[in-house]
């Protein structure tokens, strides 16, 4: 072999042997101190802020958890127009709903107010008290009662004096809240106080059918 060719491969070999020296560091050093790595080892996760809306929503759960126990919603409700608004009242009291039922319940016909249908003649007569489907809403362990009703009349259905005249209601609060087209709250509430016996009973509110929860909201904080 002659002198120039001997001096190629050696020149050849030793690129080579550079390469792979120069090469294995290189490929030790970027899987130490790749940033992924590195980042996903000596760091931990950050924790989330909690938002404007979370710390309304906790308060709010709280708020509402301080009437368990406490706080019953009872209503009665022929069309449905009550039972819409006393499920929000108990959205915003974290009361228990509890439903006074008829044990004849009203049909369409009872409640065409311009004839003379079981409604009116119930409403005429003062010692008329329809009975109450077993059993009946119990709120003994209540402390505050909210009470709601249509208005027929300009005054609570019958029912409700059956309910209320039935209960041992001494020493408990009572919150009216009804719902009508056009009437308040105000005539019927004589009424709810003289069958809650040695209850303290509140003026009350009227809603339309179509309250929101937070018209009821509003109503609600305002009491406390």
């Amino acid at each position: 072999m002659d002198a120039s060719r001997r001096d190629f491969l050696k020149a050849g070999c030793l690129g080579l042997m550079s390469v792979l020296l120069v090469g294995a560091p290189g490929c030790s050093q970027s899987a130490a101190s790749s940033p992924k790595a590195s980042s996903s080892s000596s760091q931990s996760p950050s924790a989330t802020p909690e938002s404007a809306a979370d710390i309304d929503a906790r308060e709010e759960t709280t708020d509402r958890a301080a009437f368990a126990g406490s706080a019953a919603v009872v209503y009665f409700s022929a069309t449905g127009n009550t039972a819409s608004v006393a499920d929000k009242v108990a959205r915003a009291t974290g009361g228990e709903l509890r439903e006074i039922v008829p044990q004849e319940p009203y049909a369409p016909a009872d409640l065409d107010y311009n004839s003379d249908c079981r409604a009116n003649a119930e409403q005429s007569d003062e010692t008329a008290r329809p009975a109450i489907a077993a059993p009946a809403p119990d709120v003994v362990a209540a402390d505050v009662i909210y009470l709601g009703y249509p208005i027929w009349w300009g005054r609570a259905p019958r029912i409700v004096l059956t309910w209320l005249e039935g209960q041992d209601l001494a020493g408990k609060t009572i919150v009216p809240f009804c719902t009508s087209g056009s009437s308040g709250i105000g005539g019927s509430i004589p009424e709810v106080e003289a069958a809650a016996a040695g209850a303290t009973v509140e003026d009350g509110m009227r809603f339309s059918s179509g309250a929101t929860q937070q018209e009821v909201d509003s109503w609600v904080a305002g009491m406390a």
